[in-house]
């Protein structure tokens, strides 16, 4: 068994949920920045629409002005030629630049989904790590039933009353600091219950009851709820 104080174990709890936090924001993060590679995959597709239509239209006119040329028996300018060759050659290399970009476009994606599936895997040993945190803190109901008993039987005493007290699902368990904060409410509910609720043996026989009042508290876990139910025969 290794004790640890209840204000390191809430601190190592409250450190679990900053990371959720912190991951959180990293995965919105993320979600912009993928949203941003997509839209640079559509621009570089555009681009390269347009790279296309310049060597089109570049090709379309160089070949007009030949055919011109020799339709009107004049020589073509070498240096027009030249020119044309030049813009190829940009084209060309704009388009290479445009692979360029969209190579380490589409890797930067691929690392993207793999860092993508690493967050999943992180934020599934977050949620572990902070459950497993706070089942730290969690004790069963039975630690407190001797203190319960213990109320019935002197408030009992003090008045003169027998009563029996029935506890049902206390093997549920709850966090520490709340369940040691309803101690108080649970005590003062069964002494309310003794005083003001069971009546004397004398009553109780008028009323054809048995001498010894019935108290009962159920306690039972409902999804992410604990309900307590709390009765007497008074």
């Amino acid at each position: 068994m290794l004790r640890v104080r209840s204000d390191v174990v809430d601190r190592l709890v409250n450190e679990a949920g900053e990371i959720s936090v912190v991951r959180s924001r990293m995965e919105a993060e993320m979600r912009i920045f993928k949203e941003g590679l997509l839209e640079l995959t559509a621009s570089v597709i555009r681009l390269r629409q347009q790279l296309r239509e310049v060597e089109i239209q570049a090709e379309s006119q160089m070949q007009a002005r030949v055919s011109l040329a020799k339709d009107n028996a004049e020589q073509f300018d070498p240096l027009e030629f030249d020119r044309f060759t030049r813009l190829q050659e940009l084209t060309r290399f704009m388009n290479e630049s445009v692979h360029d970009v969209q190579t380490i476009q589409q890797s930067m994606l691929k690392n993207l989904d793999e860092t993508t599936a690493a967050m999943l895997a992180q934020g599934r040993l977050t949620r572990e790590l902070q459950q497993g945190l706070m089942n730290v803190r969690m004790v069963s109901f039975n630690s407190i039933t001797d203190r319960l008993y213990r109320i019935v039987r002197q408030t009992g005493k003090e008045l003169n009353k027998r009563a029996n007290l029935e506890l049902l699902g206390t093997g549920v368990e709850l966090d520490r600091s709340v369940l040691e904060k309803m101690i108080a409410p649970f005590e003062h509910l069964l002494r309310n219950s003794i005083v003001h609720g069971l009546e004397d043996e004398q009553r109780r026989a008028q009323s054809g009851k048995l001498p010894i009042g019935e108290i009962r508290l159920s306690v039972r876990q409902e999804s992410n709820e604990v309900l307590f139910e709390f009765s007497d025969d008074g």
